[in-house]
């Protein structure tokens, strides 16, 4: 896991590897093959790549800017004094081809993303990490401090920004 390098994504790159990404889930799948590189290009996400050590392109995150309405916090969970349009990160998309599943690099991009979320709260404030959450992967979200918003699949699920501070110190 060590060889393993994680660099901001370059959309004028092409990453061996990168059209033949399979994590196990077509929707992200295809984002990859047909989005990823637009959505960077056109600032709306920005993207990070998990190359392994002969640079071929293993797994990825994106984070995006975003807002949620207070009202998505249920009453035990919603912090005092929230504006009605509270802004998080959002982590649009995560994935890591299926050969190199259960070597913890799912939670080596999340991690990441947690560092990402810190340096963005101090420049610009935000609450927390937010994600929508397929039914496969709620629990591994979970496991590392999620918790879901509601039922509704996608499940929307949320990290305070204090247990990010709390867990990457």
């Amino acid at each position: 896991m060590r060889d393993f390098s994680l660099k901001k994504f370059d959309p004028t790159q092409t990453y061996p590897g990168m059209n033949r990404f399979d994590c196990g889930n077509e929707m992200i799948n295809a984002f990859v093959r047909k989005s990823l590189k637009k959505r960077i290009k056109r600032h709306l996400s920005q993207g990070y790549v998990l190359l392994d050590p002969k640079g071929v392109f293993v797994g990825f995150y994106t984070l995006d800017t975003f807002s949620i309405g207070r009202e998505q916090f249920g009453n035990k969970e919603r912090p005092s004094g929230l504006p009605p349009m509270v802004p998080v990160v959002k982590l649009g998309m995560l994935g890591v081809g299926r050969t190199f599943q259960g070597r913890g690099l799912g939670k080596r991009l999340l991690r990441d993303a947690m560092y990402k979320v810190k340096e963005i709260s101090e420049i610009a404030g935000c609450t927390g990490l937010y994600l929508l959450a397929e039914k496969d992967a709620v629990s591994f979200y979970r496991s590392l401090g999620f918790h879901s918003l509601d039922n509704q699949l996608p499940q929307p699920m949320f990290l305070d920004i204090t247990l990010i501070l709390k867990s990457i110190r």
